[in-house]
């Protein structure tokens, strides 16, 4: 892949976009009980999300899929189920990106089997072949996006496989964030 294999986004770039999230989800004027996050990928963004849409009480579920940058596991895998009680609520459930989907259709489904009423699916981004689709999405993107809030383990993976400093410069990461990096290692 080229220069345009990454999108690379700043806080500011998350931030925003879980703000638009957010606008969308209020638009529709739906009352939810409970936001779940899928870990690790919808911890951030289900925090930023239960501020702009005042929902207090907050759940988890892990779900491990991908093993390294475009390498994912047949499946996706419940490695802690929901630990929260949603019995009779209503539930947004959010992650940062659907890629094929699965996470988030394994997600709903347990939470469904939990007794939740509703369940309303969110993430800020999907890509263009997902078979899965959320409730609610702010962009589709076609590229590896790369989260602030995973930039040292994306950018060891990528050096491990060969990538030196200026070709990381090149797809969009900041020397500067690249440095300090290496120089936390």
């Amino acid at each position: 892949m080229g220069k345009d294999r990454f999108l690379v986004l700043s806080w500011d770039d998350l931030f925003w976009d879980t703000v638009e999230l957010a606008r969308k989800i209020r638009d529709t004027r739906q009352h939810f009980h409970i936001l779940v996050a899928i870990a690790r990928g919808g911890w951030v963004v289900g925090r930023i999300l239960s501020d702009m849409l005042n929902i207090k009480r907050v759940g988890g579920i892990t779900i491990s899929f991908y093993e390294d940058i475009d390498k994912r596991k047949k499946e996706p895998i419940i490695l802690q189920p929901l630990n929260i009680d949603i019995k009779n609520k209503s539930i947004i459930l959010v992650d940062d990106i659907a890629d094929t989907g699965k996470t988030l259709q394994k997600a709903k489904e347990h939470i469904e089997k939990l007794g939740a009423a509703d369940v309303k699916t969110s993430t800020l981004y999907i890509k263009p072949w997902c078979n899965f689709i959320p409730d609610f999405y702010v962009k589709k993107v076609d590229r590896w996006v790369v989260f602030p809030y995973e930039y040292r383990e994306t950018i060891e993976s990528l050096i491990s496989s060969g990538y030196m400093l200026e070709k990381l410069v090149d797809h969009g990461f900041s020397r500067q964030i690249i440095e300090k990096v290496m120089d936390n290692r």
